[in-house]
């Protein structure tokens, strides 16, 4: 893979936690500063701005309104203006999820807690088992590997985060690779598309995008396939300076603090 030194962005697409939201808050604190949405809302007057998410739609679409499209609980759900698309799978699934959120709400009592991401009908099609909060980390784990435990069989996809206290549970594999390239398609775009994100399931997006870049805090993974590195606190700073630099991002920016992995 060449090295990716200059592009006019044509579409931006990010995650969201953990790359322009905190990571480590309450989960109604999780926003985006207000000097990130200001810039991202100038950057949308001129070209897509996009979110990829493992957020549902409910709770990402207040919090974003820079944003032009979305794909939500991992690419399960797309919205682009009025028109939502949900995979099939999460219909076919619906069972299954049930049964499994049932065992994780029989074992949370209130050590563990389960943020249930529904689909844009209000159904339930995933679930995140979440113990950061717990007054008791060591019982609370012990309950959480007893739901990861009755959740890893199919078709249920468990998703878990390296060094991170919470899992997703998925009624099938999601890819946000795939909900990238679908949302490129979806707005007629064939290049100039840099993802931002902070964790590996970002890595099928990386893989996708024009260029990638991790971003790097305390609880990041260091096993990212991208491009190169900016600090979470740098992300402001890199978005305005790209909008100051009508949209081409250059590797020389001051933000741009480490060369990532090469894409094969």
């Amino acid at each position: 893979m060449p090295d990716i030194g200059q592009m006019k962005i044509q579409g931006l697409f990010l995650d969201y936690d953990g790359t322009i939201s905190p990571l480590n808050v309450l989960r109604q604190e999780a926003r985006a500063p207000e000097e990130t949405q200001a810039v991202l809302q100038r950057i949308k007057e001129l070209i897509p701005v996009c979110i990829i998410t493992t957020k549902d739609l409910s709770f990402i679409l207040p919090r974003t309104p820079f944003a032009s499209a979305w794909c939500a609980i991992g690419g399960l759900e797309i919205k682009i203006g009025e028109r939502v698309i949900t995979d099939p799978c999460a219909r076919a699934a619906l069972p299954y999820i049930s049964l499994a959120l049932a065992y994780a709400r029989h074992c949370s009592d209130t050590l563990l807690f389960i943020e249930e991401k529904r689909d844009s009908t209000g159904q339930t099609i995933a679930f995140c088992v979440d113990w950061r909060q717990s007054q008791d980390p060591k019982e609370a784990e012990s309950r959480a590997s007893r739901v990861l435990a009755s959740c890893q069989r199919p078709p249920l996809n468990v998703v878990k985060y390296e060094r991170q206290p919470f899992f997703d549970v998925y009624p099938c594999r999601v890819d946000k690779g795939k909900a990238l390239a679908e949302l490129k398609r979806n707005l007629g775009m064939k290049s100039g598309v840099m993802y931002m994100g902070d964790s590996k399931m970002d890595n099928p997006a990386f893989k996708v995008a024009d260029i990638g870049i991790g971003v790097s805090h305390e609880e990041s993974a260091g096993d990212l396939i991208c491009d190169y590195y900016v600090r979470f606190e740098n992300v402001t700073s890199l978005l305005q300076r790209i909008m100051e630099n009508n949209l081409v991002f250059y590797k020389d920016f001051p933000e741009i603090i480490l060369r990532g992995r090469q894409r094969k």
